[in-house]
């Protein structure tokens, strides 16, 4: 566990346990910002189900987000596990200071080389750099998404920049929405009904940006549109988890690459690759900006 720190926040980082964020905390007004663990913090083995360790906190999702197979050789039919490779084993540790993190990663299924950096860029702004290398002698299909499970107690707010914006859900319904109106109800701001959860999938931006407004907070997410031109949401109603575990609220925001948690459920065209050889490299900048009544 590696925590980096300005005078306003502290965040706790778990190479150990995928490389996440494990919680962001704000110092002034003693606040955390992620869902809080669920279970002891343990790394999940390469063949361990994500579900059943802990699923708190921050995660990064590549090159898959739901369990699925490879689609295209040589690796067709390559088991992939639920959140990703990056979810499962141990990160390497780069370098570690109290402002950055580094990390490094081999692909288990897929032959890459993975880094990513954690940096405080200034006293509430977080920026998550990513770089992946093909090391294999054939182009890597590939999905990314961030996945922060923010806290949201009751009240909320997403904004997104103005223009023609359309959702779809997961699983897919063969209809597009038109942003945010879906069953009667507006979800920038109202929730969906107790004791459920929907993903959905919002494109259509014109600038690379979106926002939860919170009642002690907004969190700011600033992004490339040629890097991730989707954002995906996920509402949480108490619906997650089910079985033994008890269900809590959250929303989050993920920035990803395309509309689909699966490697080969959209046309192929719909997917980034990494050619033989190359590096592929994208950034996410958290900014989380407290309301002055938080802070009074």
């Amino acid at each position: 566990m590696i925590q980096i720190e300005s005078s306003s926040l502290s965040v706790t980082i778990l190479p150990e346990v995928g490389g996440k964020v494990g919680q962001i905390h704000d110092k002034l007004c003693s606040r955390d910002l992620l869902v809080p663990p669920q279970n002891p913090y343990r790394t999940i083995p390469v063949d361990g189900n994500w579900l059943a360790f802990d699923t708190s906190g921050m995660d990064d999702c590549f090159p898959n987000v739901a369990a699925g197979t490879y689609p295209e050789t040589p690796w067709a039919g390559a088991s992939l596990p639920d959140l990703g490779e990056w979810t499962h084993g141990a990160w390497q540790i780069e370098n570690a200071d109290v402002n950055e993190v580094a990390l490094k990663k081999q692909g288990t299924v897929l032959p890459y080389l993975a880094t990513k950096a954690i940096q405080l860029v200034d006293e509430r702004s977080l920026v998550f750099s990513y770089c992946v290398e093909n090391h294999g002698q054939d182009p890597i299909r590939y999905l990314w998404s961030a996945h922060p499970l923010i806290e949201v107690e009751d009240e909320y707010e997403l904004i997104f920049p103005h223009g023609n914006l359309t959702f779809t859900t997961l699983p897919p319904n063969a209809q597009t929405y038109a942003w945010p109106l879906f069953e009667g109800k507006s979800l920038s701001r109202e929730w969906i009904r107790d004791v459920t959860t929907l993903k959905i999938f919002v494109a259509g931006m014109t600038e690379g940006w979106c926002e939860l407004r919170l009642p002690a907070h907004t969190l700011r997410f600033t992004f490339d549109l040629d890097s991730a031109p989707i954002v995906g949401i996920w509402l949480n109603n108490f619906g997650f988890p089910r079985k033994k575990q008890v269900p809590f609220r959250c929303i989050a925001v993920e920035p990803c690459t395309s509309p689909s948690d699966l490697l080969d459920d959209l046309d192929s065209n719909a997917y980034r690759r990494i050619a033989v050889g190359e590096k592929v490299s994208w950034s996410l900048r958290l900014d989380i900006l407290p309301h002055k009544s938080a802070d009074a």
